[in-house]
């Protein structure tokens, strides 16, 4: 069997909460100096080609310009280029100023930010999470979420980036210690929102071992489920349903069986053969 991934589907969902959720909180937390978030814009424009793991996410701001958002757990001029490829194509689309912000994991201390190429200059502003003290916000946050406290706009954001930050843990252990800490919450929304938010920002450094341990925390917290009841309430149940589809054909490519991927996406084990064209 290859590689197994997260089921991706839920990423859409995620997202538009986020911004709706956190609204500006996402600029404060990572000390982005741009207009109000409006609204979270498709990053996946005909015209753009990137990889399936990368997590790109693009932002309408208030004064009529674009944030575009990347999360790395790597470094290179090979990322710029890539970066710079996706704006390009983004401003020949909208015609419109974009921002370009790029969040590294822990360990990364120092990153290029400009790409010369000659007579054109490309440059991003990378944000270190490596500033921040994991363990310390884990310890701190685990005490409230214990307590039966609520836990408020900045705490949440905090939780949901516990992966990312700086600790004495593996990455791959502090993504499943942060799902193990967020099942504990009391509100049942919250805790849906707060588990797709830490597996899809966990998911470009989680290999196949911890890939499995937070599937089967999936299964067993029906997070999948819950997304989807989101999806439908919120009149998107097309949209929910074409992302399975398509997240089901890209589990299929990793190598899962037609029954891990049924369970793991609700679909028809009949449609996914159909799918991947195996009638």
């Amino acid at each position: 069997m290859g590689t197994t991934e997260i089921p991706y589907h839920h990423k859409d969902i995620i997202f538009k909460s986020l911004t709706e959720i956190f609204a500006n909180r996402v600029l404060d937390f990572y000390d982005i100096n741009t207009a109000p978030i409006v609204r979270a814009e498709p990053a996946n424009l005909p015209t753009i080609t990137v990889q399936e793991k990368t997590m790109d996410f693009v932002f309408y701001l208030a004064d009529d310009s674009y944030l575009h958002l990347e999360f790395q757990s790597t470094k290179g001029s090979e990322e710029l280029e890539r970066f710079m490829e996706y704006d390009v194509a983004l401003y020949r689309k909208r015609h419109k100023v974009i921002h370009t912000y790029v969040v590294y994991g822990a360990g990364i201390t120092d990153a290029p930010d400009v790409l010369n190429c000659g007579s054109l200059e490309y440059r991003i502003k990378g944000i270190f999470m490596d500033r921040y003290d994991g363990d310390q916000l884990f310890e701190a946050l685990g005490l409230k979420i214990r307590s039966g406290a609520s836990l408020d706009e900045l705490e949440r954001m905090q939780l949901a980036f516990l992966p990312l930050m700086k600790s004495s843990h593996s990455k791959q252990e502090r993504a499943i210690e942060t799902i193990e800490l967020v099942g504990m919450i009391q509100d049942e929304t919250q805790k849906t929102f707060l588990t797709g938010c830490v597996i899809a920002i966990s998911d470009n450094f989680i290999d196949r071992e911890y890939t499995r341990k937070i599937l089967e925390v999936l299964r067993m917290s029906k997070v999948l489920r819950a997304l989807e009841e989101e999806a439908k309430d919120e009149g998107r149940v097309e949209g929910s349903l074409e992302a399975m589809r398509l997240a089901a054909k890209k589990l299929q490519r990793k190598g899962m069986s037609i029954e891990e991927i049924a369970e793991i996406t609700g679909l028809p084990i009949e449609e996914i053969r159909k799918l991947g064209g195996l009638n």
